[in-house]
């Protein structure tokens, strides 16, 4: 039995692409909108939409509108991503991520310096150490800042998003084995490995084992049950997105 809000928007979704296949036949007039001229590149890995964004001197808004697949503040951790820049800036962020090691795009920042800001007030807004803004941008401790002027903050990742949870997911009608890698941003390779897959077939109502930072990414009720024992009184974790049950993993 289809949960009501599956109900609600599944005839929807069957109409629009009845229509959107012959539009002509319903009389209707589309204009589809020219492409919007983009840069790519490919990260490689994981890395924070916002360290991109400060990197090229654009708001995250205008990178979520240029890649509608991501669904967090990150881009997944695989090496074929392609992202999808403003015109003009791939050369720049090419040049300026360099300064940043890899392993640390998902949590380290880029700050434009303000007029009359200081490494000891930059360093409270990020909750950082002013020295170690000093240290990471080979300045004095007392160095005064030029307005304008970019800074590396070697932020640290809150505990929620580095923590890793193992989520069980229960393949539905219509998933594929790569739309689900996708949806909770992991490899294709590393869902093979876990749930000890020699290919990428999935059939409805297999359960999967995912390991992924911050859970799924829709919402959909699962049967799904955990097999692991829990302590007296521990509440179990209901990942309200993707259907998924989850529990927190270092």
């Amino acid at each position: 039995m289809l949960p009501r809000e599956t109900k609600n928007y599944v005839p929807i979704i069957i109409a629009l692409t009845l229509i959107a296949k012959d539009a002509a036949h319903y009389s209707i007039q589309v204009q589809p909108e020219a492409a919007v001229p983009t840069d790519v590149v490919k990260p490689a890995r994981a890395i924070d939409l916002r360290l991109v964004a400060e990197t090229i001197d654009v708001d995250v808004e205008t990178l979520r509108a240029l890649n509608p697949s991501l669904l967090r503040l990150a881009t997944p951790d695989d090496p074929s991503f392609e992202l999808r820049l403003p015109v003009g800036t791939a050369q720049k962020f090419s040049a300026e991520i360099a300064d940043i090691p890899p392993d640390k795009w998902v949590s380290w920042r880029r700050h434009r310096v303000e007029a009359g800001e200081t490494l000891t007030s930059i360093a409270k807004k990020y909750r950082v150490t002013a020295a170690s803004i000093a240290d990471a941008n080979n300045l004095e401790r007392n160095a005064a800042l030029d307005t304008g002027e970019k800074l590396i903050i070697p932020a640290v990742q809150p505990q929620s998003e580095t923590k890793r949870r193992l989520v069980s997911y229960r393949v539905r009608r219509g998933d594929t084995f790569l739309g689900i890698a996708d949806r909770f941003s992991v490899s294709a390779e590393d869902l093979r490995k876990w749930n000890r897959l020699k290919s990428n077939k999935v059939g409805r109502g297999m359960v999967l084992r995912i390991y992924t930072l911050g859970g799924a990414a829709e919402s959909s009720p699962t049967r799904a049950q955990s097999r692991s024992k829990k302590k007296p009184g521990q509440a179990a974790t209901r990942n309200t997105a993707g259907g998924a049950v989850a529990a927190n993993h270092n």
